[in-house]
Formats: C-alpha cells, sequence, structure tokens
C-alpha cells in the first residue's frame, strides 16, 4: 500500500475529529499514522495493518478513556451555565414586577420579572429562578 494512503487516511481522520470532539477519530488517526510509519520503514502491508489495528485498540481501549476524563473534568460542586446564575446579584435597570422588567446581570441586560412584588429601577435583586432567557428575581436583602 503507498504510504500517503495512511497519511491521506490520518488526516481525514483528524478533519473528522475536529468535527466530533470524540477522540474516536483521533485514535484511529493515530492507528494510520502509525501504520504509515511502517510503511516509511519498509514494513509489509501485513505488518502495516496489523500495527493498525494494534494501536487503534491500545488508543481506543485505554489511551481514550483517560483523556477524556481529564477533558471533561470539573470541579466539585462548581455550577455552570443556568446553575451559576443562581442566587446571582443583578440591578434592576428598569421597573421591575410581575408582567416583566431588565436587569444586569453578569455585565449583560437580562429580561426579568417577580414572583408578585415591585422593584424600582436601580435596586440591587437576586436571581432566584431562571426561565428560558427571562430571570426571576427578588429584592435582595445585601447591602
Amino acid at each position: 500500500m503507498a504510504v500517503w494512503i495512511w497519511f491521506a487516511l490520518a488526516g481525514v481522520l483528524l478533519v473528522a475529529e475536529i468535527l466530533t470532539v470524540h477522540l474516536l477519530f483521533a485514535s484511529l488517526a493515530l492507528a494510520a499514522l502509525a501504520a504509515g510509519i511502517t510503511n516509511v520503514l519498509g514494513g509489509s502491508l501485513a505488518l502495516q495493518s496489523l500495527m493498525f489495528c494494534v494501536f487503534a485498540l491500545t488508543s481506543l481501549v485505554v489511551i481514550r478513556p483517560i483523556a477524556l476524563r481529564h477533558l471533561k473534568k470539573q470541579v466539585p460542586g462548581s455550577a455552570t451555565n443556568v446553575d451559576a446564575l443562581l442566587g446571582a446579584t443583578a440591578f434592576a435597570t428598569t421597573d421591575v414586577d410581575q408582567r416583566g422588567g431588565q436587569v444586569k446581570l453578569s455585565g449583560e441586560i437580562w429580561s426579568a420579572n417577580t414572583a408578585g412584588e415591585k422593584i424600582l429601577s436601580g435596586e440591587r435583586v437576586m436571581v432566584i429562578a431562571i426561565d428560558g432567557a427571562t430571570a426571576r428575581v427578588k429584592r435582595s436583602k445585601e447591602l
């Protein structure tokens, strides 16, 4: 098999990995690269195929799970996305009531509403829930 086929296969698999980011195609690209190097060093087609299989199995079974654990590692107890906004302090930029209003939350203007109380523009509020792109707020007890 021509060496360029292995390297082209590795390139195609890396492009597929960039599009999916699951480390599946990267593992197979590593195997194709190993087979291509075996070809450059004069290995037979059988040895190239064996190297592809060995590297594919090793990277999929051993390396990929370890890499995925490190990539998806989160600090225990850290909130992300909407959960990170719950309990956050914001400032009313308009009057806010149960029908609506706006608050400045994390440097951005959000639509907001309350559970019935009226909050005046400029008052400090606390986020108690997020419903889509609307923050449910209540008057903050903090000074």
